[in-house]
C-alpha cells in the first residue's frame, strides 16, 4: 500500500521530513523523523488519503544531537513570482554566492512577494562582513557606525546589504552571527523569512510562513521585551497590519496600549524615519487611524494630537481628510515626496488651527519656524519644510475654498515642489510663491566677431 502511494507522488525524504496522513491521522514513515500534520495549502479539507512533504534543514546541537534548523519551502509551496524580483538584487545574491557567501532577500520584500506585490525596496543579508562586501562591489559604500551596512548603488537605486547579526548583539552594535541568530533578532514572524532567488526557496527559522498563512502579526521577541528594546516596533506592527490586512495578535495589542508612552523616549531620527515611511506609504490615513486608536499618535506627533483634542470632531475630520488626499496623491502618477507629504500634514494647522489662521499675509520665516515646532519630535530636513511651506502658501486661497483636494498635483501641472527654488529662511520674509530668491542669469561670454 505504501509503495502505491509513493508512486502516486514523488517524495524527497533525504532532505527532511515526510508526513503520511490517513483519515486525518498522522503516521510516521520509516525515515526516523517525527510526523508533522499540516493543513492543505488551498484551505480545503483533507481527503481520506493525502501525503504532505516538508523539507527541513538540520544542524548539530550543543549536545551533539541533530536539531531542527529551518523549514524550507519550495517554489510550488510559496508561489513567489520571479519576475517581481529586481534584477540587480538577484545579481548581488549571485555574486555573493559565487564568492562563497550565502545571501538571501529578507524582510518586507519577501512579505510583499508572498502577497504578489513588487517590492519597492530589497534588503539582502549575507555572512560576508561589510569590508568584504565592499571589495566585491565597487559601486558600494559602507554606512553606519554602531552597526555597519553596505549600500550598493545602481544609478538612483540603492540596495542595502547587511551581515547576519549575533544574538549577543545589544542595540545596534557591530556583533555578527549566523543566519539563525539573525532570524531570532527580527521583530515579527512575517518579517523573518529568507528567500534565495537562485534556488527559489524560502528558509523559515521562526514559523513565519505559518504566520503568513494564518494572516497574523506575531512577535518573535518575547512581548515583555519587544517594545522596551525598540518602541518604534509598535508603529511597525500597525503599519504591517494595515499593509497586509493581517491581525495583530492579542498579547501584542495589549502591550501596545500599555507601553505607547515609550515612543516619547525614542531618538528623533528613528521616529522621523518611521513617520515619513508612513506618510509616503499610500496608506497614511489608515495607519494614523489605528495609531490614534492605540494612543501612539499622541506620542509620535504630540502637537498635532493636541490640536485634534482642542479642535474637536471637525478638526479631526479635516486632518484625516488631508491624509486621504495625500494617499491619493502618493498612489497617482505624480506621486509625492517628503516635502509634499509635509504640506498635506501641516495644511490645517497653518490655515485653520495655528497662530496664522486669521492672518492675511503670512510671514515666511515665522511660519517656517512654526511648522518646525509643530512637527517635533519629527525632524525633517530644512529644505523639505521650506518646500512644504512654499506649496502651502501658493495654494492658500484654493485650499480655504476647495479643501484638501486643492493641494494635489495635477497630471498636467508643471509646478512641482522639487522644481521650485526654495526661499532662504535666513533672508527677509515674504508670503507668496513669487517672493523666493531668484537665480541670476549667467551672461554669455563675448566672442570676437568674424569678418
Amino acid at each position: 500500500m505504501l509503495m502505491t502511494m509513493f508512486r502516486r507522488r514523488l517524495m524527497d525524504v533525504t532532505l527532511g521530513q515526510v508526513t503520511l496522513v490517513v483519515n486525518r491521522t498522522p503516521l510516521s514513515l520509516p525515515c526516523g523523523l517525527d510526523p508533522v500534520w499540516e493543513a492543505p495549502h488551498n484551505g480545503g479539507s483533507l481527503s481520506s488519503l493525502e501525503i504532505l512533504r516538508l523539507r527541513v534543514r538540520y544542524t548539530t546541537g550543543k549536545d551533539g544531537k541533530a536539531r531542527k534548523h529551518a523549514v524550507i519551502y519550495e517554489a510550488h509551496e510559496h508561489s513567489i513570482q520571479p519576475e517581481l524580483i529586481d534584477d540587480d538584487a538577484v545579481k548581488i545574491v549571485r555574486r555573493l554566492h559565487q564568492h562563497g557567501h550565502p545571501a538571501y532577500i529578507v524582510g518586507g520584500a519577501v512579505r510583499d512577494l508572498l502577497l504578489g506585490k513588487a517590492p519597492k525596496d530589497f534588503d539582502i543579508v549575507t555572512d560576508a562582513q561589510p569590508n568584504r562586501i565592499r571589495k566585491l562591489f565597487r559601486n558600494s559604500r559602507i554606512i553606519g557606525k554602531r552597526f555597519r551596512l553596505v549600500h550598493i548603488f545602481f544609478g538612483d537605486k540603492i540596495i542595502e546589504v547587511s551581515t547576519f547579526r549575533s544574538a549577543e548583539a545589544e542595540g545596534f552594535n557591530n556583533v555578527y552571527g549566523n543566519i539563525e541568530e539573525d532570524a531570532l533578532r527580527r521583530d515579527f514572524g512575517v518579517n523573518a523569512l529568507y528567500y534565495c532567488p537562485l534556488e527559489h526557496q524560502i528558509l523559515d527559522f521562526v514559523q513565519g510562513f505559518k504566520d503568513f498563512r494564518a494572516k497574523r502579526i506575531r512577535p518573535i521577541i518575547p512581548v515583555e521585551r519587544i517594545f522596551t528594546e525598540d518602541p518604534v516596533r509598535m508603529l511597525r506592527a500597525v503599519k504591517y497590519s494595515v499593509s497586509t490586512g493581517f491581525r495583530v495578535v492579542l498579547p501584542l495589542r495589549m502591550r501596545m496600549r500599555r507601553q505607547a508612552k515609550l515612543l516619547a523616549d525614542c531618538p528623533a531620527s528613528r521616529l522621523s524615519e518611521e513617520a515619513f515611511k508612513i506618510l509616503v506609504s499610500g496608506r497614511s490615513h489608515s495607519v494614523m487611524r489605528v495609531c490614534h486608536h492605540y494612543h501612539l499618535f499622541e506620542h509620535m506627533l504630540p502637537s498635532f494630537a493636541s490640536s485634534l483634542r482642542h479642535g474637536g470632531a471637525d478638526a479631526e475630520q479635516r486632518f484625516f481628510a488631508l491624509l486621504e488626499e495625500l494617499d491619493a496623491q502618493v498612489n497617482s502618477e505624480r506621486g509625492a515626496d517628503r516635502a509634499l507629504a509635509l504640506a498635506f500634514l501641516c495644511a490645517d494647522f497653518l490655515f485653520r488651527t495655528g497662530p496664522y489662521a486669521e492672518v492675511e499675509t503670512i510671514p515666511f520665516k515665522d511660519a517656517y519656524q512654526a511648522l518646525k515646532d509643530q512637527l517635533k519630535p519629527i525632524t525633517p530636513a530644512n529644505i523639505e519644510v521650506e518646500k512644504a511651506l512654499q506649496h502651502l502658501l501658493r495654494r492658500k486661497k484654493r485650499y480655504l475654498s476647495e479643501g484638501p483636494a486643492a493641494l494635489r498635483l495635477k497630471k498636467e501641472t508643471v509646478e512641482a515642489t522639487e522644481a521650485t527654488q526654495p526661499q532662504s529662511v535666513g533672508r527677509g520674509a515674504g508670503s507668496g510663491a513669487g517672493s523666493g530668491r531668484r537665480r541670476r542669469r549667467r551672461r554669455p561670454k563675448k566672442t570676437e566677431t568674424q569678418d
